[in-house]
Parts: structure tokens; sequence; C-alpha cells
């Protein structure tokens, strides 16, 4: 026998079931620009199920110049693969998190040599500060992210190279991951 009440959450749990399936998958755009302030690349980003994320960038004409997949892997860290427009692949990345909040993600050209690595550590509230080296370990910049999502990305003397500021739904994907102006 089925109780009314248990008729009514059995058909609350079937229209929410049934929105969770229909329901769009988030996407948002992120805006690079260079030290001049002029837009470099734009970012756009789709939240897929089960931790997937597509992205597609375009330079500052709209043109394509590759996308990007990163899979959610165990342990909270990721993959990812970088194409060119032309949809081969350019790179991966393997990013990897720990309980202190550092993340390292190391980058691997299309024939898997290393390409260069980044490391991210976090501070609760105010944002990260991020190292880039290249394929050797030197350092080839920095990046600051703000409490308020945007970032200031800066060459290895410390000039500005670029700006970046999260569209509206673009929340940092918590891995570390940023993908730099040139795809590796």
């Amino acid at each position: 026998m089925v109780y009314p009440c248990m008729k009514a959450k059995i058909g609350l749990m079937a229209v929410s079931l049934m929105m969770v399936a229909v329901s769009p998958a988030q996407t948002c755009r992120e805006v690079v620009r260079d030290a001049s302030g002029r837009i470099v690349q734009t970012i756009e980003r789709q939240k897929q199920s089960g931790g997937t994320e597509r992205a597609v960038i375009r330079d500052a004409s709209g043109r394509i110049t590759g996308t990007f997949t990163t899979q959610t892997t165990a342990g909270g860290g990721g993959r990812t693969t970088f194409r060119d427009a032309t949809g081969r692949i350019s790179g991966t990345a393997s990013t990897h998190g720990s309980h202190s909040g550092t993340t390292s993600t190391i980058y691997r050209d299309a024939s898997g040599r290393l390409a260069g690595s980044e490391t991210t550590h976090r501070s609760p509230g105010s944002g990260s500060r991020t190292q880039f080296r290249d394929a050797s370990g030197r350092l080839i910049g920095n990046e600051s992210t703000h409490g308020n999502g945007t970032s200031t990305r800066r060459d290895a003397s410390g000039r500005i190279t670029g700006t970046w500021g999260p569209g509206r739904g673009c929340p940092r994907d918590g891995l570390g991951l940023v993908v730099p102006a040139t795809v590796p």
C-alpha cells in the first residue's frame, strides 16, 4: 500500500530528477587582456555531467584557436587535453592538489615532452599566487588571483603581461588550472 504522503514524495523526486536531466550545462566566458587592456583571447567554459569541463578558446577576432577538455580524476585532481583549431592534440596537463591548499600542474606537449609547470598556493579568502616555470625549471612568470576573481599575470621581470576577469557565473575551477595565453 502506498500512502498519500509517499506518493507526493515520489512525485517530487521524479520531477526533480527530470529537471536535473534536462537542465542545461553551465556556460561562462572569461576574457584575457594584454598589458594594454586589449582583449587577446576569450575562453568559453561549459561544465558537463560527471565533472568534465569543455572549453573553446578564441582569439581577439573571434576565431577558434583551440579547445580543451578537463576531466576530474580520483583524488580531486584533473587531466586536461588541449587541441588546436584543427582538432589535433597540442598538449596535456595533469593537476594534483594537496591538503595544504597547494596545487601542481605539469604541462606536456603533443609528443609527451615536459613543456612547463605551475604551482599554486591558495590563501583562504584572499586569492592565490601561482608560479610558472619552463621545461628546464626556470621561473617564467607568476599570477596573483585576488579575492574578487580577477587575476594579474606578470613575466619573470615583474612586468604585467595580462589580466583575467571571470565573466558572470565563471567560478575558478578549484584545480588551479589557468589556460596559458599560448597553449603548450
